[in-house]
């Protein structure tokens, strides 16, 4: 009994021992802290010290628990005390431009499930080679296992943190430093970190529309001032009119633009999954792949087709926005009078965990699915029994049946304005 209570004497000492010894260093760090630079020189110190007295500490406790303790309770408070003392933007890279309004803190609150693939469809504003604005940005949040999706909409004009610069609109992220910035500036501010992406240019969009067939648009509202004029009820429109009917914004009004975006990208799925066409997605992949761009590979793309086919079914898909109520309306200082849209970052947050939380919820398969799948099907036969008959028109080293774009590339501009326009 005796030997049993100086054990637990000797553990009890050792862990008060070691909690004041921790408490020190990180008081010592506090107070060097406050010397500007000397911080980066203390925090190294801190981490090797508080491991050298863990390992001197550890053979004289008889009980792992304890020692687990130990170790959990002191990498906790170095971690808050370390945290206190990083900028705003914490472990993102500090800004190179003062800021024309303060910068909030990174997004954070976000349950994200591990099994939800998150992409991201850009649409440029310029012909490659010059890099332009991405005026079209759509978050895809899948569930693979539930075959669910929620598309959310972020407007262009959303005025943001990108890492490494300053406060500035979104769509200026691609243009300042790629597809790596874009990716860091959706997870500063959304929450979320892409792991795909596409990115497509006015030319592949107004293709792809020809390419599809067309669409039939209904359209809400008569557009009386956009593209010569569309009436509203159904539409037929080819790429041109489509690429002008995704693109108009009156004013500020970006909110009902990326509504009629949501619409075509809809429409152009639906067109795609329908009727069998997935089987040619190895031709379309093959003639766009030189000017969209794009870290899915074809086979990774054939892979999602069971996928696509469910996701078909309307109940499936949800739509959201970043829209009127999570911003406000703001004039940024100077002579310029432009005005940007500031985020209400709570509303933000609200939307995207809205998003999330639909594509968790399981939903029965419609007879539509087997539709599609029987269509496909038939397709994939009857290009199997055609591929063995020869044809007088395959010219010599072709490809039979690969789309091409039906029109001329349009000719590429640069960019006359700078990422940082007013």
């Amino acid at each position: 009994m005796k030997d049993g209570s100086l054990q637990k004497s000797v553990r009890r000492h050792v862990l008060i021992l070691g909690s004041e010894i921790l408490l020190g260093l990180i008081g010592i760090s506090l107070i060097l802290s406050g010397c500007g630079d000397g911080i980066q020189a203390v925090q190294e110190p801190i981490i090797v010290q508080s491991q050298m007295y863990e390992s001197m500490l550890t053979p004289l406790s008889h009980s792992e628990a304890d020692a687990d303790v130990f170790t959990a309770t002191a990498t906790i408070m170095l971690k808050d005390a370390l945290s206190d003392n990083l900028p705003v933007w914490g472990t993102y890279a500090a800004p190179s431009i003062d800021p024309a309004t303060a910068i909030p803190p990174a997004l954070s609150g976000l349950d994200v499930s591990e099994e939800v693939l998150i992409w991201v469809l850009l649409g440029s504003d310029t012909e490659p080679p010059f890099t332009g604005r991405t005026d079209a940005i759509h978050l895809l949040l899948i569930n693979p296992r539930l075959a669910k999706v929620s598309l959310v909409s972020i407007p262009s004009n959303l005025y943001v943190y990108i890492p490494g610069y300053t406060m500035q609109r979104i769509n200026a992220a691609y243009a300042l430093g790629g597809l790596e910035l874009v990716k860091e500036t959706l997870a500063y501010n959304l929450g979320v970190s892409p792991s795909r992406f596409v990115l497509a240019h006015p030319g592949d969009f107004q293709w792809l529309v020809d390419d599809v067939g067309g669409l039939e648009v209904s359209v809400l509202y008569p557009m009386p001032k956009a593209c010569s004029g569309i009436p509203s009820g159904p539409q037929v429109m080819d790429g041109s009119l489509a690429l002008c009917y995704a693109s108009y914004k009156a004013g500020m009004d970006e909110m009902d633009r990326m509504r009629r975006q949501q619409q075509l990208l809809r429409l152009i799925f639906i067109n795609l999954v329908y009727d069998g066409n997935l089987i040619k997605l190895p031709q379309l992949y093959g003639s766009y792949k030189d000017w969209i761009e794009t870290n899915l590979s074809l086979e990774e793309l054939v892979s999602y087709i069971p996928l696509a086919l469910k996701l078909a079914d309307p109940e499936r898909v949800r739509y959201f926005q970043i829209g009127w109520d999570a911003v406000s309306i703001w004039e940024l200082p100077g002579s310029s009078q432009a005005k940007v849209f500031l985020p209400d970052r709570q509303v933000v947050l609200e939307v995207m965990q809205s998003a999330l939380d639909s594509i968790m919820t399981p939903a029965p398969l419609s007879e539509l699915v087997r539709t599609l799948e029987y269509q496909l099907n038939a397709a994939g036969t009857q290009e199997a029994k055609g591929s063995l008959t020869p044809s007088s028109t395959a010219t010599p080293g072709g490809t039979l049946g690969t789309p091409e774009p039906s029109t001329t590339p349009p000719t590429p501009q640069p960019t006359q304005t700078s990422p940082f326009y007013p």
